[in-house]
């Protein structure tokens, strides 16, 4: 559901674009990552626990059954002198069901705070989710980078072992000196070490989306990372310029929760307040005792009461009001958290819209790059079959266009990856992320 409204959004404003959009494997690994990745459903208990918590807050305006029993000794002092004094050892029960009738709105405050505390772990599963679909992006990028990294190391290493004989004979005539054939076998040996590390790295990836999301399947990893309309995006960043760069701010998952916790603290303080005023619950009750009469003792009677209680606090020490006055502050600080938090949110989207305005400006700039080291490279390579240039000089010029086209992939992703940040920081929360 996100991921169809996010597309049609995106498409209208020519605005950024996850990734996986344009590749359909990581789309599939992001969706197993809704439905399996231990911190979701980690955060998916978290959640459960609102939701009974929000029960129980409910569960007040239920009448109440309380039963007990008692035995021991009772004894009846009259006020009167005329009437005798009773006592008796005896076993009694009862039965009480109260309701509250009006409490100044402290049950409803009690309701309501639980449901933000539900709609708040609701938020936390949406940033849960965002942060671990930003990581698998991430991780998944890296995948395809290293492996065009790893088919440029094969091909330099290729070259420094082509070199190698060459560069023993010129060691052992005198030719080269001790120094530069030592550099040359660093060389050797730090590519060697960058292959091993970029292996090691695609292998550990792979562990970890098997390991978090339970992915076993082998990854094709067979298309390049997507690239980005950047004409399209730069008119994107001067059309926000110019329109403002906040208007989503209320709708930012932590702006939210922010203002949950805020709201949370109001609905206390009514709690706080219906303490000290009178609360008044309707009631019955039934007991069966043992009382002396005048005819006999340990007489059995049934007490029976119907109508309202009422209890009322009139003085707890100044608990109540200090209780008060802690709430409103906690209320002033949380507010004013909250506005150095969305100022702080106004910046970072200037910065990160920076940041895509210069990767997109120095995108343009690679590729035309690259695209000048490919037009070249297309006559080396005629050279080359035509026999006027040698197998090894050819391979240094095939690295060398290589190493530009691996520039310019770096730099969508670094692109992508700023895009995805923007996405993430701005996109309003819905039910179906």
């Amino acid at each position: 559901m996100f991921l169809s409204l996010c597309r049609g959004t995106l498409a209208a404003q020519t605005a950024p674009f996850y990734a996986e959009i344009q590749l359909p494997e990581l789309s599939r690994l992001l969706e197993q990552a809704r439905e399996s990745a231990p911190t979701l459903v980690s955060q998916s208990f978290a959640q459960q626990e609102a939701s009974a918590r929000l029960d129980a807050a409910k569960a007040d305006y239920y009448p109440r059954l309380d039963m007990g029993a008692n035995f021991g000794l009772t004894r009846n002092t009259y006020a009167q002198g005329t009437y005798p004094d009773e006592q008796n050892a005896a076993l009694g029960f009862n039965a009480r069901v109260s309701r509250p009738l009006y409490h100044w709105g402290a049950i409803q405050a009690k309701i309501r705070q639980a449901s933000l505390d539900f709609s708040n772990e609701t938020l936390q599963r949406v940033f849960v989710l965002r942060q671990i679909k930003r990581g698998l992006r991430a991780d998944y990028l890296s995948l395809l980078l290293n492996r065009l990294s790893i088919e440029n190391l094969r091909l330099r290493r290729q070259i420094a072992e082509d070199n190698a004989a060459r560069l023993a004979s010129d060691r052992a005539q005198g030719i080269l000196t001790n120094i530069t054939a030592e550099q040359a076998e660093i060389n050797i040996a730090q590519d060697a070490l960058n292959l091993e590390q970029l292996e090691n790295q695609q292998s550990r990836i792979l562990a970890d989306f098997r390991r978090t999301v339970g992915w076993n399947e082998p990854l094709q990893l067979d298309q390049p990372p997507p690239r980005p309309d950047i004409s399209g995006i730069l008119a994107w960043v001067e059309q926000g310029r110019a329109q403002g760069l906040d208007a989503w701010v209320s709708d930012s998952i932590e702006v939210k929760r922010r203002q949950n916790l805020i709201e949370r603290e109001r609905q206390e303080l009514i709690r706080i307040k219906a303490a000290q005023r009178p609360l008044i619950n309707f009631t019955t009750s039934i007991g069966q005792s043992q009382r002396n009469t005048s005819a006999a003792n340990n007489v059995e009677t049934i007490s029976t009461f119907i109508g309202l209680d009422v209890s009322w606090n009139v003085f707890d020490g100044f608990q109540t009001s200090a209780r008060k006055r802690e709430s409103l502050l906690r209320q002033r600080r949380l507010e004013r958290q909250l506005e150095s938090y969305q100022s702080e949110l106004r910046s970072q989207a200037i910065n990160i819209v920076d940041q895509i305005a210069f990767l997109a400006r120095q995108f343009q700039l690679d590729e035309r790059r690259a695209a000048l080291q490919e037009q070249a490279f297309t006559f080396q390579q005629r050279d080359a079959d035509e026999g006027r240039t040698s197998p090894q000089v050819f391979r240094q010029q095939q690295l060398g266009m290589q190493e530009s086209r691996l520039a310019t992939f770096r730099m969508r992703v670094q692109l992508l990856l700023a895009l995805n940040d923007y996405l993430d920081l701005t996109l309003p929360v819905y039910v179906g992320d």
